[in-house]
């Protein structure tokens, strides 16, 4: 009888099950390599989603998403430099034309309807809270003091600058806290909805809430302790969506939905100061109102027009650390470039928050509390005009800057300019733009005065898109380590916050020291003085790196 053919290597193998000892199969598994899934790229290390925070920052950075200007921040780990497909996300997902189609609108508007709330909390809702708790009834004008020496009118609500200055502090530090501090919670989230979506679920209707109470009749110590949980619930929404648009766009349509997104900036920072600026007009609490719909519908609506997002559960779990969370505020170390880049933002935004922060009681106050008004019409209804055409000019300047960067960064290339003499330039003309503002509040009265806000509204919008557009190629430059960038743009973010500081404290001192006789005037020339510094530094550091 003819035995079966045994194909020699294939049918005699052993069977190792029955073949090997329980000793032999400890050691072979000693030997073996185990592979390891690892954890996915924290957001805190995510050079795009350190950019896309900056870029929500102001409607100016987002000028420099929108212009084509080609500064794109410099990501190790993105799918051109490998053999990976720039089609697919960093989650793994290569989305259809039609989920492309979805995620550009979702980001788009997501970026109205999260960055236009905060604005009319920032600009006018909260301003106008503290103005209500000083004692001021915002919607009629009262008598206006008068210094019996000189038989001059005093300025008008000089004491509520202080109580600002602390609100502002406080939510400021709260901040610097609280982004770090959800980035890395966000990171460590695993659920079947992703690890981003609940977050922005909650921290929409954890803000709607929020905002509702800070509208309530308050003292100083309940307004700072709501401000700076604020911090924290809006830290929830806004800082998961920037690392979405990181992890969940393919680098292949990345520029089309960021330059998308900081279209949409730029108009939920107008929409924003024109929805505190109409709800105002009506009572205190009615901003409030409109404010915490919009929140509460901010993160529903984002996660609907969005394709739904994988779920996080197989994703390996890391533990969290708190050091982590400590590491993401550390300078870079030897640094001096990143150094003076970070102490020229600083300088530009404590110019731009000297006016910024006190926006509403320099209208409200400057412009019109001493107006002589042949009407029964609150006072708010012109105070809330000119808010909201300032606004409108800030806009159309910051959309023109965003327009000619490019044109520009060209032509500068062409005639060997440096970028650094273009950005100090642009500090230059935001100080005129505050110059004209002042010389016309100082000197003129009635339209006059409202013409020259309105001007330098926008200037300062064309100004500071410049300066932003332009000035990112500076930063990047200055980045000492590309695969640490993800970590220092987000420090440098922090000058923002600490530019925002600055401005509150100098702004009230100055407010405070000349209360009898200039009030809010000298916030001008105290702005001149800081985006000149800017400048100053801005051409020094480029010399020095020359």
């Amino acid at each position: 009888m003819l035995e079966p053919y045994v194909r020699p290597g294939i049918d005699d193998r052993p069977d190792l099950d029955k073949a090997l000892s329980p000793e032999d199969k400890e050691a072979v598994a000693r030997l073996a390599m185990k592979p390891s899934r690892r954890p996915p790229e924290a957001s805190s290390d995510q050079p795009e989603a350190q950019a896309m925070r900056l870029a929500a920052s102001a409607s100016s950075a987002a000028a420099a998403a929108v212009s084509s200007v080609d500064t794109p921040a410099p990501d190790m780990s993105s799918a051109y430099l490998d053999m990976r497909d720039p089609m697919v996300s960093a989650s793994g997902e290569k989305p259809s034309v039609a989920r492309v189609s979805r995620l550009n609108w979702g980001f788009f508007i997501a970026s109205i309807l999260v960055g236009a709330p905060w604005v009319a909390l920032n600009t006018v809702a909260m301003p106008n809270v503290v103005a209500r708790l000083g004692g001021y009834n915002t919607a009629v004008r009262g008598e206006i003091p008068i210094n019996p020496a000189t038989g001059r009118a005093l300025p008008v609500a000089t004491e509520l600058a202080m109580p600002l200055a602390v609100l502002v502090i406080v939510g400021v530090v709260a901040s610097v806290f609280a982004m770090p501090l959800i980035s890395g919670a966000s990171d460590h989230t695993r659920t079947q909805f992703g690890r981003r979506t609940p977050w922005m679920v909650v921290g929409g209707v954890l803000s709607a809430l929020l905002t509702l109470l800070l509208g309530q009749d308050l003292n100083i110590v309940g307004l700072c302790v709501l401000w700076a949980a604020m911090q924290f619930a809006y830290a929830m929404l806004s800082v998961p969506l920037a690392s979405a648009i990181s992890e969940r766009v393919p680098d292949k349509f990345r520029p089309r939905i960021e330059r998308w997104h900081g279209i949409g900036v730029m108009l939920g920072q107008a929409a924003g100061v024109c929805l505190g600026a109409i709800g105002v007009m009506f009572s205190s609490f009615t901003p409030f109102v409109l404010t915490a719909v919009l929140f509460a519908l901010s993160g529903i609506l984002t996660v609907l027009i969005l394709p739904k997002e994988p779920s996080s559960e197989a994703l390996p779990r890391a533990p969290f650390n708190a050091s982590t969370v400590v590491a993401q505020l550390r300078p870079p170390t030897d640094a001096p470039a990143f150094a003076r880049v970070f102490a020229a933002r600083t300088a530009m935004m404590t110019g731009v928050g000297l006016t910024g922060v006190f926006l509403w009681y320099v209208v409200r106050y400057w412009v019109y509390g001493k107006a002589v008004l042949f009407t029964s019409a609150p006072l708010t209804i012109p105070a809330g005009s000119l808010i909201m055409a300032m606004a409108i000019a800030t806009l159309i300047g910051t959309a023109l800057a965003s327009w000619l960067a490019a044109p520009i960064s060209e032509r500068i290339e062409e005639r060997g300019i440096a970028t650094a003499t273009v950005v100090a330039g642009s500090c230059l003309l935001y100080a005129v733009g505050l110059a004209l503002a002042w010389g016309l509040g100082v000197w003129s009265t009635g339209a006059a005065r409202e013409n020259g806000l309105i001007a330098f509204a926008l200037i300062s919008g064309f100004a500071f898109g410049i300066y932003d557009a332009l000035g990112l190629e500076l930063v990047m430059d200055a980045l000492p380590d590309p695969r640490n960038a993800g970590h220092d743009l987000g420090v440098f973010a922090l000058a923002n916050s600490a530019g925002l500081a600055l401005a509150a404290i100098i702004g009230a001192l100055l407010v405070n020291a000349f209360a009898s006789s200039y009030g809010y005037y000298l916030l001008f020339p105290a702005a001149i003085v800081a985006v000149l510094i800017a400048g100053a530094v801005t051409l020094v550091g480029s010399r020095a790196n020359d």
